[in-house]
């Protein structure tokens, strides 16, 4: 799998978790989830780049 899926999946996924911390202003969240809709515009290219598939992914540990 490629390192560049993986970072953009990562990424995607911090974000997610980081735009539902408290006391985060509208502006902040708008900006944050615009980014977000980025990143997994991304991550969909990058799959289809590299043929990846969702029985394909394995969570490594």
């Amino acid at each position: 799998m490629s390192k560049q899926y993986q970072n953009t999946q990562i990424v995607k996924h911090a974000l997610q978790y980081y735009i539902t911390r408290p006391n985060a202003s509208e502006r902040d969240l708008n900006r944050e989830k615009n980014l977000l809709k980025q990143v997994e515009e991304e991550v969909e290219m990058l799959k289809q780049k590299y043929s990846i598939n969702q029985g394909d992914i394995k969570h490594e540990r």
